[in-house]
């Protein structure tokens, strides 16, 4: 089974980059997936940017969620410096 593409955001701003190219890549305006999660395309735009520092964390997994994609928690602890 294909993982898919993995989008590292490990920052506001890296999230909300992945978030933007999830739905582009689905073809999504900013406004289809404000619709789609019930929030303002102000809501979309500022997670787009990376500067809606106090974003709910249930409204990020259904944006995720409406973009077929999930959040993934990596333990970096171990990696090689």
């Amino acid at each position: 089974m294909d993982a898919g593409r993995t989008y590292p955001a490990r920052s506001l701003t890296r999230l909300g980059q992945a978030i933007k190219a999830l739905r582009r890549e689905r073809g999504m305006t900013q406004a289809d997936l404000a619709d789609a999660i019930g929030v303002s395309r102000q809501w979309i735009i500022g997670i787009e940017k990376g500067t809606k520092e106090r974003a709910e964390i249930g409204l990020i997994m259904r944006t995720l969620d409406e973009l077929d994609a999930s959040l993934l928690v990596r333990d970096d602890s171990q990696e090689e410096q």
